[in-house]
């Protein structure tokens, strides 16, 4: 099949499927759900299956956009078999390409599943790349007694305090009612995120969940812990794309969670994941490094796997335009603004 480079999203046909995308955060199923919170625009540059590019397209003002991956871990796909004359070709036309849309900014988050993706942006010389924290995946492809042995005691222990307090747990495909306003999963997910101090974007609106649930079908599922009188006390929501699965959003009720809630539903998630054909589970990272939600997760076994940013001005001279303007209007200077490493720095808040 000969190279054919692509830009397309939302209505458009994109001539890439679904099914042939490395990871659901590629899928256009995923990125339009996403798009909608910001009231963007889903597209994806692509040469068939052996490069990728999605992103969410927004408006920075009247004229300007600017572009960044669909929350989740995306990126750029480099698949093996591509040279790095392959890629330097494909990323000259897709700058050309965002420098005709005034695009003046791009901000990647890459997979930690496809480290030599990565590798291979690195060497074209032109996105900024920084380490952020790490994140969890662990493998399930030898069944749930592997895993199981392969926990930490105390994950192991708050399991069996979960049983012994009248605690159940399962994995199924979603239904309409899991995810609307007031739902079990809704209503434990955001007072977790309200107690956690999140920033408001975590609170995702009522559109999102409406087309994550019809985009993805049956690739999405929800996974639950009840207490004793069937009471939904901790749940999550699992993407999954062919021998993967993500853990995605989660919440539980804090006296659920003394009982040992979260672990009794991680540790379904995995038993779940290993049962039906999964290698992988990758569960994410915490708030900040190494803190207490990282921590968490990494007592069930898993490997820490490095999760990258990158970020490339196209239009240094729209962008620098862009900045000034956004530190005049919050009463700073350009070069404070552009010392909160915040990316565009003119959606930087301030200090």
């Amino acid at each position: 099949m000969s190279a054919v480079f692509a830009v397309g999203g939302g209505d458009e046909d994109t001539g890439l499927l679904d099914a042939d995308c490395p990871d659901v955060y590629y899928t256009s199923a995923y990125g339009t759900a996403t798009a909608s919170v910001d009231s963007g625009r889903w597209q994806i540059a692509h040469e068939h299956d052996r490069l990728l590019v999605p992103y969410v397209l927004r408006h920075a003002n009247e004229t300007d956009l600017d572009a960044a991956t669909p929350y989740g871990y995306a990126g750029v796909h480099v698949d093996p078999g591509c040279t790095s004359a392959d890629l330097a070709r494909f990323w000259k036309r897709l700058v050309d390409h965002w420098r005709q849309t005034h695009t003046v900014a791009i901000f990647l988050r890459f997979s930690p599943l496809d480290p030599a993706s990565v590798d291979a942006v690195r060497t074209l010389g032109q996105v900024d790349l920084v380490r952020r924290q790490d994140t969890i995946t662990v493998p399930v492809s030898e069944g749930p007694e592997r895993v199981w042995d392969a926990m930490e005691g105390r994950s192991r222990t708050a399991i069996r305090k979960a049983h012994s307090r009248g605690l159940t747990a399962a994995v199924r495909p979603t239904c309409p009612g899991d995810l609307s306003t007031g739902s079990p999963f809704r209503r434990l997910y955001e007072s977790t995120m309200i107690r956690l101090d999140s920033q408001p974007w975590y609170l995702f609106p009522d559109r999102y969940y409406r087309q994550l649930a019809v985009g993805l079908d049956k690739a999405l599922s929800i996974a639950e812990v009840r207490d004793a009188d069937g009471a939904v006390v901790a749940a999550a929501l699992v993407l999954r794309h062919r021998d993967r699965a993500h853990y995605h959003l989660a919440g539980s009720d804090p006296s659920a969670s003394r009982l040992g809630a979260n672990n009794l539903l991680l540790w379904t998630i995995l038993t779940w994941a290993s049962e039906n054909g999964c290698r992988t589970v990758h569960l994410g990272g915490g708030v900040r490094p190494d803190d207490g939600l990282f921590r968490f997760k990494r007592s069930f076994g898993g490997s820490r796997t490095p999760f990258w940013t990158g970020s490339m001005v196209v239009d240094p001279d729209r962008y620098a335009a862009l900045v000034t303007a956004r530190a005049r209007q919050l009463g700073t200077s350009a070069d404070e603004l552009v010392a909160t490493n915040f990316f565009p720095a003119y959606r930087a808040t301030g200090h």
